[in-house]
């Protein structure tokens, strides 16, 4: 979205160029040639004012199509003065030169961490940059047996570990974690090293006697 917002701009300010240079060289004649334009569009729309429509749907139209154009423009600025999400984050601890870490290799080194924990099912990170450091939340699936307020600890101390004291990074704020519990299907549990049960043979084959062998 950003090319598309420098195209724009490098577009409007070319016609500014353009219209300005002609406007200061020769203002009478462009003055003219604008209220002629002006007048023969206010003729037009007098002309055929009492055959079309009623003056309210026609305010109607024009406010409706006023609104979605201030929209658009309005959506442009913001889009060309929003900062764009940084994709890399400068190591404070370091010495003599400047060493940038990308935002995904935080959040891989993360969720690698995190998944190493004991009943960690599965953890998606997300890091992103502010002024005064790292903001990291983190969305962790854990097992239903797992002791959750404990397990939180070690999440929280494990990113905080990982930011601060591994990759040398600041913390904006305490690490948020999201903790999804993921329960399993209730039924018996049959124990993994149980041997198989051998199928006995059917019984509703008929006996052979002694004497029809």
């Amino acid at each position: 979205m950003n090319t598309v917002n420098r195209v724009l701009i490098v577009i409007l300010l070319l016609v500014a160029v353009v219209l300005c240079s002609v406007l200061l060289v020769v203002p009478v004649q462009v003055l003219d040639v604008v209220a002629r334009e002006a007048a023969g569009w206010a003729e037009l729309l007098n002309r055929f004012e009492p055959y079309s429509v009623e003056w309210f749907v026609r305010v109607s139209l024009g406010v409706l199509f006023a609104l979605t154009l201030d929209i658009i423009f309005v959506l442009l600025i913001i889009l060309e003065v929003r900062r764009p999400a940084a994709k890399a984050i400068r190591v404070e601890q370091t010495a003599g030169g400047e060493v940038l870490i990308g935002v995904a290799s935080i959040a891989d080194r993360l969720r690698y961490e995190v998944d190493q924990l004991s009943g960690v099912l599965r953890t998606k990170p997300k890091v992103s940059a502010k002024r005064r450091g790292v903001v990291v939340e983190l969305d962790v699936e854990m097992a239903a047996e797992i002791d959750v307020p404990e397990k939180a600890e070690q999440v929280v101390e494990v990113a905080r570990q990982v930011v601060e004291e591994r990759m040398g990074l600041k913390l904006a704020s305490p690490p948020k974690v999201n903790l999804r519990v993921v329960s399993y299907p209730r039924g018996p549990r049959v124990p993994a090293d149980r041997p198989a049960r051998r199928k006995e043979p059917s019984s509703d084959r008929p006996a052979v006697s002694p004497e029809e062998s």
